[in-house]
C-alpha cells in the first residue's frame, strides 16, 4: 500500500530494540499519570497529561516522514504510534468531556487538541500516497469533533441532564466511523491498482 522510499535509518541493534520497547514506555507513562489523577496539583496534572498524550504525534510523523520504506520495523512502528494516538484521543475525550458541563462549549484546549490531531494525520499521510486515504479520513473526523464540542446546542440533546452529550456520541460514531471508512476505502484503492498493475494498466503510487 506504499511504494514511497525512504533511507533515513539509524544502524544496529539499539534502534530497533528501543522502537520495540517505545509502546509499552508509552503506555506505562500513560497508566502512571492516570493513576496519579488526585495526588498532583492542577497545573501539574494538567501538564504532565498533556506531555504523555501529545507524545504519538512525533512518534507518527517520524515513522512517516523518517523511516525508510518498505521495512517491517517501520510497519510496526507506524502502527503503534496510531494505535498510542488513539488512545491518546480517547483518553483525552473521556477525560474531560465526562466531567464537563454539556450544556457548554468544550475548553480551547481540548478543542485544539482535536484540531491539532487532524492536522498531525493530515502531515503524516502526505509523504505516504499509499495512506492518504486512511489518514484523512480521520483528519476530517478530528476536525468535525474538534468543531462540535464548541457548539452547546449540538451537545445537549434531548436530554440535558443526561451525563451522555452528543458530541460524545460524535466521538463514538462519526470519528470511529472515519476510521473504519479511511481504512476501507485505502484498502479498496490499493486493491484496484493492484488489479490495474496486475493488468498491465498502471501501477499504484
Amino acid at each position: 500500500m506504499n511504494t514511497t522510499s525512504q533511507t533515513t535509518a539509524a544502524k544496529g541493534i539499539a534502534p530497533p530494540v528501543l522502537w520495540g520497547l517505545a509502546p509499552f514506555a508509552w503506555l506505562f507513562l500513560l497508566l502512571g499519570w492516570l493513576a496519579l489523577d488526585g495526588d498532583l496539583s492542577g497545573p501539574v496534572q494538567t501538564a504532565l497529561g498533556v506531555a504523555v498524550l501529545s507524545l504519538p504525534a512525533p512518534w507518527l510523523l517520524w515513522a512517516a516522514w523518517r523511516m525508510p520504506r518498505p521495512s517491517a520495523k517501520t510497519y510496526f512502528v507506524e502502527g503503534s504510534a496510531l494505535v498510542a494516538m488513539l488512545l491518546s484521543l480517547f483518553v483525552t475525550a473521556v477525560h474531560y468531556l465526562a466531567t464537563g458541563d454539556p450544556t457548554e462549549t468544550a475548553s480551547p484546549g481540548f478543542t485544539a487538541a482535536f484540531a491539532a490531531a487532524a492536522v498531525v494525520l493530515a502531515a503524516a499521510a502526505w509523504p505516504l500516497p499509499g495512506r492518504r486515504l486512511a489518514y484523512g479520513l480521520p483528519a476530517l473526523g478530528c476536525a468535525a469533533f474538534a468543531i462540535s464540542v464548541q457548539i452547546p446546542q449540538w451537545r445537549t440533546g434531548a436530554h440535558p441532564a443526561s451525563s451522555i452529550a452528543i458530541a460524545d456520541e460524535v466521538l463514538l460514531y462519526a470519528l470511529t466511523a472515519s476510521i473504519a471508512l479511511g481504512v476501507l476505502l485505502q484498502t479498496a484503492w490499493w486493491l484496484l491498482h493492484r488489479t490495474r498493475a496486475g493488468r498491465g494498466v498502471g501501477r499504484p503510487q
